[in-house]
């Protein structure tokens, strides 16, 4: 099960810009504790202090590179190459430094003034420049055996209308913007972007550079170049596996975001008063966002208003999704920015209690034959253990042989060795009266014989006995191995066909999908056919209702009557042997009926149709029922008409 993570915040606060300080602006209500990663802000009345904690703080002196190392940039972009999404979003009150922070570029008549090669170092760079860099140097460090291909998206929203900042032609006034959309993978996305292949650093710089200088840009009371759109630099990397056939892929989203705005302090009119109102809007719905998934429990399903905006919209799996998440949360230090700025600290720590839960990218087909892979090799390593057992107790085996055969081969010298002693002592005993007789003069201590050999062999038989009992223990244990083979072995036999099987049904399901998606168009064939046909039988019906009518004709048994294969049709008082052929009533009386035999043929003939039509799918049998429908009004018309008769 995937564990969840928090959106990281981290909080930066700008310098006191020249101009503040001609208007007299002081800063003596927000102070940065680095040391305790805390910003404390004091009352209006500097009676009262707040403390808001967060992952990271930096004050107006941090320099680009420190705040790009210390907010764990690089360690996302790991997670990133990897295959997991990560989206990194600077989030404040307008002039609040969050473009210099995103991009680090100084701007001149409201366009980036860019001075440096994109391939050049720039202590002013921000993050998103940064960013690319740090991505295509761990793609590098990544096994040769992946390779990896970054696609490139730039896109403005203005006033909740999408644009493709790649596209020119498509930013031209009166446009309506991109559609978005809903896919299946629970994320939305924008049609006809355009989707840009870089293979390095450079190119996707440069397409970065080409889209700011089309983003929309304005200047006021409180920022001399304010954006007036939220931007969203896209990277999706796909990486494939040249050997191993997977594909991971994931998406990096590079956000700065258009600042809130207070229309007494901007002084806009006109048009730039209705861009903030759009700004507003769509900060509030992601600031309603934000409230609601950090007031939802773990486990409560709450409904969260991604809907009500294109920004939440797009950032659906940015915020309370599956992707690793940095908010840059940006402060102004003046004190008419108090209330501001509380607002960001507010939404800042809300942002930080959201969880989100980060799922790898994996294609399905590469995440199961990837399982199927791990568990193959898992057996066949057992296998190999099972093996190396078997080995080593054949050796054993094979030497308690060789240690068998040399103690029989041993066995007959001791024997015979055995029966020559036995038979001395036999005769000593023998002996051992008449010794007793001559000894009785001289009495003497009688000293035992031993029998060695004797005790040799018992000890021999022991452990000849020990060592067959090891050798059937050993035997016992081999047969017990061979049985884990075979089963090892089947085990593997199984997951072999499950393979197979799984090929098959996943052929199978292809082929349904094809089935589905092609069935309205043969559902629309099929209606159209039938559409056809009811306006036959209708045109036929018409006809067959100003069609003479058809009499049975009573007729004697006679030969000529049945071989004649005519109908008398009555037009009248009048009676038509045959087209053109007018005769008298009393000829009509003449004719007879159809042979018996013809009748017993249309009967078989009956049923079988009505077999068939009982076999066919309900689509089929339309068809067929209305194919009779006309086969049985042709018959009709062409009787009344022609006068034949089968």
């Amino acid at each position: 099960m995937e564990s969840s993570t928090r959106i990281s915040v981290a909080i930066r606060m700008r310098p006191i810009l020249k101009e503040e300080v001609d208007q007299g602006q002081t800063n003596s209500k927000v102070f940065i504790d680095s040391a305790e990663k805390a910003i404390v802000v004091s009352s209006i009345d500097q009676k009262q202090q707040k403390k808001f904690l967060f992952d990271s703080v930096f004050d107006e002196i941090t320099p680009q590179n420190e705040l790009f190392n210390s907010t764990q940039i690089p360690e996302l972009l790991k997670k990133v190459v990897q295959g997991f999404n990560a989206t990194i979003f600077a989030y404040g009150q307008t002039g609040s430094g969050k473009t210099y922070t995103m991009e680090g570029y100084d701007y001149n008549d409201l366009k980036p003034n860019i001075k440096v090669k994109p391939n050049q170092e720039n202590e002013k760079q921000g993050v998103v420049p940064r960013a690319i860099k740090a991505l295509f140097e761990e793609i590098k460090s990544m096994p040769s055996t992946t390779e990896y291909t970054v696609y490139c998206t730039y896109l403005q929203v203005y006033q909740e209308k999408i644009y493709d900042l790649l596209n020119p032609a498509q930013l031209k006034p009166g446009s309506p913007g991109l559609k978005m959309r809903w896919s299946k993978h629970d994320e939305f996305y924008v049609e006809n972007l355009y989707v840009n292949a870089c293979y390095n650093a450079t190119e996707v710089l440069t397409h970065f550079h080409a889209g700011l200088k089309n983003k929309i840009m304005a200047s006021h009371n409180l920022n001399s170049a304010s954006s007036r759109s939220h931007c969203i630099l896209s990277l999706n990397i796909e990486g494939v596996d040249v050997e191993g056939g997977g594909i991971i892929s994931s998406k990096l989203q590079l956000v700065d975001l258009a600042g809130s705005e207070r229309a007494s302090l901007t002084g806009n009119e006109g048009l730039a008063l209705k861009e903030s109102i759009e700004i507003n809007k769509s900060l509030f719905t992601l600031r309603q966002v934000i409230t609601t998934l950090a007031g939802s429990r773990e486990g409560e399903s709450a409904f969260v208003p991604y809907r009500d905006s294109k920004l939440t919209s797009l950032l659906k799996q940015s915020i309370g999704g599956n992707s690793f998440c940095l908010m840059i949360a940006c402060l102004c230090p003046c004190d008419q920015f108090y209330e501001e700025n509380l607002s960001t600290l507010a939404y800042a720590t809300k942002a930080s209690c959201i969880a989100n839960i980060p799922v790898k990218n994996l294609d399905p087909k590469s995440k199961l034959v990837n399982e199927l892979r791990k568990e193959i090799k898992g057996l066949q390593n057992e296998l190999k253990e099972a093996f190396e057992q078997i080995g080593m107790l054949t050796e054993l085996v094979n030497l308690d042989k060789t240690q068998t055969l040399k103690m029989r081969g041993l066995e007959k010298p001791l024997l015979a060795t055995a029966q020559g002693q036995r038979a001395k002592t036999t005769k000593i005993i023998e002996q051992i009266p008449g010794r007793i007789h001559s000894a009785m003069a001289v009495p003497r201590p009688v000293v035992p014989q031993q029998e060695p050999f004797s005790l040799s062999l018992e000890m021999l038989s022991e452990n000849l006995h020990d060592s067959v009992k090891m050798i059937k223990e050993l035997m016992g244990s081999n047969k017990k191995l061979k049985e884990i083979i075979n089963e090892l072995s089947s085990i593997k036999k199984g997951q072999d066909i499950e393979i197979a099987q799984l090929h098959a049904e996943n052929q199978t399901l292809l082929e349904k999908l094809e089935n589905v998606e092609n069935e309205p168009v043969i559902v629309a064939k099929l209606q159209k056919e039938k559409q056809e046909l009811q306006n036959r039988v209708v045109a036929l019906e018409r006809e067959n209702k100003q069609a003479p009518v058809i009499f049975p004709i009573k007729e004697k048994k006679t030969e000529w009557a049945w071989k004649s294969k005519r109908t008398i049709v009555r037009a009248g008082n009048r009676y038509i042997d045959s087209p053109g052929q007018i005769i008298d009533k009393d000829h009509y009386q003449k004719y007879h009926s159809v042979r018996p035999s013809t009748r017993v043929r249309v009967e078989k003939s009956a049923e079988s149709t009505r077999q068939h039509k009982s076999e066919l799918s309900p689509d089929n049998k339309v068809k067929e029922d209305a194919l009779s429908a006309l086969s049985v009004l042709y018959s009709k018309t062409r009787v009344k008409k022609y006068g034949t008769f089968f």
